[in-house]
This record gives C-alpha cells, structure tokens and sequence, in this order.
C-alpha cells in the first residue's frame, strides 16, 4: 500500500500571486484608470477598461479563493490518497464537503497533464473523468511516483509524458 499526501502546506502562500494580481486588476484602473489605444486609434477608453479589468479581477479573484478553500477543506481533512493494489482512494470535495472515492487503477483508460491548469486529468473505462492538481502533492517526487502507478495500466500514456510538465510547473512551489 502507497500513501501519497494531498493537500498543500500553505494554500495561502501557494497562491499570493493569483491574489496580487487579481488585486491589481481591480485597485489600479481605479486609481488611475486608462484607456487603450493603439497608435492614435481609440481601442476602448478609460471606463470601458476599467469596467473590463475590474470584472476580470474578480473572477480571477473569485478562482482564486474557491482554489484556497478547496485546499484548506483537504488539508482539514487529511488529504490522502492510496494506492492499495488495483484500487485508489482519492478524496473529493463537493458541495462544501470532502469525502472518499474509489477507482482501479485496471480501468485507467488514459491520464493527461494539463500544464496551463496544473492539473493531472484520468479519464476511466466507464467515462469518468478525475482530475487532480498537482500542486497538491508533497512534491514532484510524489507526483511521478502517483503517475507511475497509473501509468503500468494506463494504455494512452506514454512513460514520462506528466513528470517534466509536473516539474516544470511545481518548480516555483515550496513546501
């Protein structure tokens, strides 16, 4: 049996710099709003950019603060998963909860690494699709062994397709 932690040490840290620049988009065109121009021609003016950058703000804002709290409910929880022969148990957070799900590893159809979302995406035989974000694992090391367990069933993987994309991604993480 393989136990790898799932829940980052820090959720806050891990994502101060989505949070800067949310922040940003939404104070700066309020204290000195601009318009956008290219040349002499007017592409949008000052109210317009500042409606935009303050809408994107705060959906970026609001990405952001649902990623920390879905990190802070795994970490209260215990965040886990297990590989335990064919079978791995992996927690999942709906609705305000987080709770244990199962899936063998015999029925990974094909796993793929998002790098733009950091996310490691299983799709299973039956159409289920898993996704799980690798900077929620202790570290790369972690991450590579989890995927290597995947990948000894999983036919539409190729042997280190996730590991350099993982580890370019989680290079900027500590923890």
């Amino acid at each position: 049996m393989k136990t790898f932690n799932y829940a980052p040490a820090s959720p806050i840290k891990d994502q101060l710099t989505m949070l800067a620049v949310s922040a940003g988009m939404i104070v700066v065109p309020l204290i000195y709003p601009f318009g956008l121009r290219i040349g002499r021609l007017r592409i949008l003016g000052p109210t317009a950019t500042t409606v935009l950058f303050i809408v994107g703000g705060l959906v970026l804002l609001a990405m952001t603060l649902n990623k920390v709290r879905l990190a802070r409910a795994l970490a209260a929880h215990g965040g886990k998963i297990t590989v335990d022969g064919d079978r791995v148990t992996y927690p999942v957070f709906s609705k305000g909860t987080v709770s244990e799900a199962t899936f063998a590893v015999s029925a990974v159809e094909s796993q793929h690494y998002d790098e733009e979302e950091g996310e490691l995406r299983i799709t299973l035989a039956d159409g289920t699709r898993i996704v799980l974000d690798s900077g929620f694992f202790d570290s790369t090391e972690q991450y590579d062994a989890f995927c290597a367990l995947l990948k000894k069933s999983a036919p539409g993987s190729e042997p280190g397709e996730n590991a350099a994309s993982a580890a370019a991604a989680m290079n900027g993480r500590s923890g």
